[in-house]
């Protein structure tokens, strides 16, 4: 409960709000820039217009018949501590795909945060996604080593493995931008008590905070149009944007 007047509290004269680093984190515009990766026989996942997690469209392997996978790579800076949180479903025994991040040099190569993989928590802990049949999110962070200069963001998924992934995204923790908004004009969303969808006023490329000021979604909306909010649980929320140039912050109560 803290936590959540902790939230109102900000949000009743200021924006909180995290930069999502990926381009295009929920593939409603194709796979670009996500790219097959970063082996070079690795194949691209088919893009699903159907049972996306959010929107209409999400990444798929349909029963791998070989080890594959997917990246994109975000600036970020040595020193700092990133978050990467996705949702995803994956079929199988456990052991048929894995988040397999990290980050990079300048000259590209691997910069290793952890002593061993077994504590690296961008690549699992060494370990794979546990199998899931629905929508299921992943939240992981760890700080960038001494010359890190970008992110790889990586997925990968094993032969006969059948895996989704959907609203992936990369931030800063801990930075996030405060700016006040007590005074704004424009409205984002058109009723703040929702159900299973939350309903725009305003096109926006939006995020949704949770109370403990984590990005839970992060989505492109148009005016008139809804987000499915399904999955996410019961609460207060605080849904951001840009409206017209300006930053825009609106509390939500999911019921």
């Amino acid at each position: 409960m803290k936590k959540i007047f902790t939230i109102l509290s900000i949000a009743a004269v200021s924006l909180v709000s995290a930069q999502n680093l990926t381009v295009n984190p929920s593939f409603e515009a194709g796979l670009a820039p996500w790219a097959a990766g970063t082996t070079a026989s690795y194949t691209a996942p088919t893009i699903a217009t159907t049972g996306a997690h959010t929107g209409n469209n999400s990444a798929v392997y349909n029963a791998a018949t070989a080890t594959t996978g997917f990246y994109q790579n975000v600036p970020v800076t040595e020193g700092k501590t990133y978050v990467i949180s996705f949702w995803y479903k994956s079929s199988g025994d456990d052991t048929d795909s894995r988040l397999w991040s990290v980050y990079k040099n300048a000259a590209n190569g691997a910069v290793y945060t952890t002593a061993t993989t077994e504590e690296d928590p961008f690549r699992t802990n060494n370990g794979y996604l546990p199998s899931a049949s629905v929508w299921t999110q992943k939240t992981v962070e760890m700080p960038a080593g001494t010359g890190a200069v970008s992110l790889d963001v990586a997925f990968r998924v094993y032969n006969g493995g059948t895996a989704s992934f959907d609203d992936i995204m990369a931030y800063e923790k801990g930075t996030m931008a405060v700016s006040d908004l007590s005074k704004s004009k424009f409205s984002l969303v058109r009723n703040t008590v929702v159900g299973e969808t939350i309903a725009f006023a305003k096109t926006a490329d939006i995020q949704i905070i949770n109370a403990a000021g984590q990005v839970v979604k992060a989505a492109k909306v148009t005016e008139g149009s809804t987000l499915n909010v399904a999955s996410l649980a019961k609460g207060v929320y605080i849904v951001t944007g840009s409206v017209n140039g300006e930053k825009v912050a609106q509390k939500v109560i999911k019921n």
